[in-house]
């Protein structure tokens, strides 16, 4: 799942992720549904949930071996 997720984001040395394509996030909350060009930060909720973090957490699983 996680590489389905952040293949729609890029993230830049501050933290932010900004959406590269259509995405579309099921999450335990509910469905979201993310826009080309849209930013987000961590501490910021978009549709009531902190997707930044959210991605944050998805990368971290990423990287580790």
């Amino acid at each position: 799942m996680a590489n389905s997720v952040t293949k729609h984001f890029i993230r830049d040395s501050y933290g932010r992720w900004t959406c590269i394509e259509p995405a579309i996030l099921d999450l335990p909350t509910g469905r979201i549904e993310v826009a080309p060009g849209t930013r987000l930060v961590r501490g910021t909720k978009f549709m009531g949930v902190d997707v930044a973090e959210f991605l944050d957490k998805q990368y971290g699983a990423l990287q580790r071996p």
